[in-house]
């Protein structure tokens, strides 16, 4: 099922048309619209992204921002879509048809298992947990592929069904490579392990969805649930970087994707992002990107979120 639609498109026919999608079948939902709202409910896993925006999935009581730093894996993808913004945003959804994941871990070398641990050699194929990940060369290389061909039309199934499956295989390649990167974690049990990165990314979704407020170490670590010393020694091993550095890092980058993007004045992307002051957004935006302000406005291509190695896994 392939789902193209424009700013005129309806939320009632969305629905209707992702109602109609079966499990058997890959399904793409490409939109271009800035307000709407449909639920998908989906048995298999699927991916989320964002351009241009920030639209929300809700699942379970919780929240995801995906914006133009991050795409949302949801092991089993049944949500409600929202989308409110005064522009228009383009929205990505795949949902993979039942046996996609398993077909390509099957087939995928575990050359490098050796990377993992006994106790983590039962480790599943792809993320247990709904998560935001972070764009990188190797994974947003071919969502943008994809997305190009749909800016097109391309209504092509086995075209998509080749695509998502070269997507899988670089999504179970990169949850091999965090999962890796998690042994840092020097705990006892596999399990813990397992909860302490689960936890850990509820404070890296809380913080990419609520970057503009004025959030403390007690809100991230009350995200994580977790104690504050603990949550931030955690936060450290596992993403080479402080939570607040990790904040700071967002801010600046989406306020370096403003000034570019639009005509905003600074001291309204100072506030839209959470800023202090001007003084302390033309710091960061040196730090993190090496940029100025002005310098922002006339780059051509878009910064990436300035993250040390990887986020979270």
């Amino acid at each position: 099922m392939i789902i193209f639609g424009s700013s005129e498109v309806s939320s009632e026919a969305v629905r209707s048309r992702v109602a109609s999608g079966t499990p058997s079948e890959n399904s793409v939902i490409y939109l271009h619209t800035s307000a709407l709202e449909y639920p998908v409910d989906f048995s298999g896993p699927g991916v989320r992204c964002a351009w241009g925006g920030r639209e929300v999935s809700v699942a379970d009581g919780r929240r995801w921002t995906v914006d133009d730093d991050t795409w949302l894996f949801l092991p089993r993808a049944k949500f409600v879509s929202q989308l409110n913004a005064q522009e228009n945003v383009t929205s990505l959804t795949l949902l993979f048809r039942e046996g996609l994941v398993e077909e390509v871990a099957a087939a995928v070398s575990r050359s490098d298992d050796s990377l993992l641990n006994a106790h983590d050699a039962a480790t599943p194929a792809l993320w247990p947990w709904p998560h935001l990940q972070l764009h990188d060369k190797s994974i947003s290389a071919v969502l943008l592929f994809i997305r190009r061909n749909c800016d097109v039309g391309l209504d092509d199934p086995l075209w998509y069904e080749e695509q998502l499956g070269f997507l899988v295989e670089r999504m179970i390649a990169r949850h091999r490579s965090l999962s890796a990167h998690a042994q840092k974690l020097t705990v006892r049990r596999s399990s813990t392990r397992k909860e302490i990165i689960r936890r850990l990314a509820l404070a890296t979704d809380f913080i990419h969805g609520n970057y503009e407020r004025s959030l403390s170490l007690a809100d991230m670590a009350a995200a994580a649930h977790l104690s504050r010393h603990h949550f931030l020694r955690l936060f450290k091993t596992l993403n080479d970087v402080t939570p607040y550095e990790y904040l700071q890092r967002k801010r600046t980058t989406v306020a370096a994707r403003l000034l570019r993007d639009s005509d905003m004045p600074v001291e309204d992307v100072v506030r839209r992002v959470g800023f202090d002051s001007r003084s302390t957004l033309f710091r960061a935006l040196r730090r993190f990107h090496g940029v100025t302000p002005t310098q922002c406005r006339r780059i051509v291509e878009p910064l990436s979120f300035a993250a040390q190695p990887p986020a979270s896994c």
